[in-house]
């Protein structure tokens, strides 16, 4: 028998309980916090966990994270950093994510923003054609959901710059590199997504002074964590005209609170963190997989790198 325990929050767990039996037919499947004797769970299966939570588990044999964010998983500071720990690229979920960040571009560079106001007034008015050269898209964070997203918006038309924390050669994409590019990354993007993962490098990452290296009114969308963006800074910006408007997956604090300025603001766009969402219909394989893979002494599909955060 294999054992995983799954923690809420994390998707449905009857879902994952069909699709993984399928997959591993002496699956010995529990829910937290029903977990039986903690000295027998072989793997834990979640999203996001409480400080103290791996150490019910004396005999873990590896981590698997639910989803391409494992920031859920470092909530608990004794995180076992010599298991295996995996976490899922699922082809469906960047899917998903492409096509948030494509309808966020789309939305302001098209000036869908200004019709629905038109509109709210009844006014029929003509705003003209687009650029004949589109505004350049800087992505920041180049990973497998960042890189799909830039070669999205380049199928479109866009011009894409990708900020890395190396150099990577990116094709047609302009590579910013380092640290010490960042702010020429900024300077260069009218339209800027955050899909960095959230580790004690980033959290923050886009403050005022960040945020106002952008061009004037420039345009930011973030898929990836809210805590990446200090909040009250972005609504002065906005505020200040600094920034034209805001698509926001996530948001610090999140659940965003009722009479939060952010639900009433104009010219802020939100979704409550569902940009992409894993489905364990695409998701279970890959879970099993490095079930397989741990239990016979190989590497994990998609590890994380424990000393990185991601």
């Amino acid at each position: 028998m294999v054992s995983i325990v799954f923690k809420a929050g994390a998707g449905n767990p009857d879902e994952w309980h069909r699709e993984l039996r399928q997959r591993l037919p002496n699956l010995d499947w529990r829910v937290w916090p029903d977990v039986g004797d903690p000295a027998t769970v072989d793997f834990v299966l979640a999203f996001k966990v409480e400080p103290g939570f791996f150490a019910h588990f004396p005999n873990l044999k590896g981590i698997l994270a639910t989803g391409a964010g494992v920031d859920g998983l470092f909530a608990d500071p004794d995180v076992p950093a010599h298991l295996p720990i995996a976490r899922i690229v699922d082809p469906y979920m960047t899917q998903q994510m492409v096509q948030w960040a494509t309808y966020g571009v789309l939305h302001f560079y098209r000036r869908f923003d200004e019709y629905a106001a038109l509109q709210r007034k009844a006014e029929w008015r003509e705003l003209g054609p687009p650029s004949r050269h589109p505004p350049r898209v800087g992505v920041l964070g180049f990973g497998e959901i960042g890189g799909a997203i830039g070669r999205g918006l380049l199928a479109l038309g866009f011009f894409v710059n990708g900020w890395t924390r190396s150099p990577r050669d990116l094709g047609p994409i302009d590579n910013y590199a380092g640290w010490d590019r960042l702010d020429a990354f900024l300077a260069a993007s009218p339209f800027l997504v955050c899909s960095l993962p959230l580790t004690s490098e980033t959290d923050g990452i886009l403050n005022r002074a960040r945020l106002e290296k952008l061009p004037r009114g420039a345009v930011l969308l973030n898929l990836a964590r809210g805590s990446h963006v200090v909040t009250d800074d972005l609504l002065a910006l906005l505020d200040e005209g600094q920034l034209l408007g805001a698509v926001l997956d996530v948001t610090d604090p999140e659940p965003l609170p009722a009479g939060h300025p952010l639900w009433r603001h104009p010219n802020v766009i939100l979704t409550p963190h569902e940009s992409g969402i894993t489905t364990p219909a695409t998701a279970a394989e890959q879970v099993a997989t490095n079930v397989g893979r741990i239990l016979a002494g190989q590497p994990v599909v998609n590890p994380v790198d424990v000393s990185r955060g991601y």
